[in-house]
């Protein structure tokens, strides 16, 4: 049986996952971050969950958001993706949005979009999980999902 890291991460990269971005506003800016750790939880209430990395650079931002969304992102938004995971300003990444109700960024072109208020925090090892209440929710565009699969993205169907 395999232990290093890396033979860990590379065995976990043969499952796909979907690809999101969590948003939040800071001062009016959008900010966001890509994820692939989103999940539902309860159907009722609606609960869904997103893992925040505890050495992210975007750690203690992200942790304090009370308001967040998680945008769903198409297999036309690989670029995206990839600026906001480089960096979370939304406006250099080129991410048209609109703010929800509570001001979190919502992704036009995203397939899925859910505005949430964090419920509770859990840590989970070098993680930590982050359970939200689906406050509204919407999927304004009907197309294939972002997939991300040993180390790069595709769509899914």
């Amino acid at each position: 049986m395999l232990s290093t890291e890396r033979a860990y991460r590379d065995a976990l990269a043969r499952f796909p996952t979907g690809v999101a971005l969590v948003t939040r506003t800071e001062d009016g800016q959008g900010r966001a971050m890509t994820i692939n750790s989103f999940a539902s939880v309860s159907l009722s209430p609606r609960l869904v969950l997103w893992s925040l990395a505890r050495d992210s650079l975007r750690y203690g931002a992200f942790l304090a958001a009370e308001h967040y969304a998680i945008n769903v992102l198409a297999g036309d938004q690989a670029g995206l993706s990839a600026a906001c995971a480089l960096d979370d300003d939304m406006d250099a990444a080129g991410a048209r949005w609109t703010p929800g109700a509570h001001g979190a960024p919502l992704v036009e072109g995203a397939i899925a979009r859910f505005e949430c208020t964090r419920v509770a925090v859990h840590p989970g090892g070098d993680h930590m999980i982050i359970l939200g209440e689906v406050t509204a929710f919407d999927a304004p565009r009907a197309a294939p999902a972002l997939v991300f699969h040993q180390s790069g993205y595709s769509q899914a169907g």
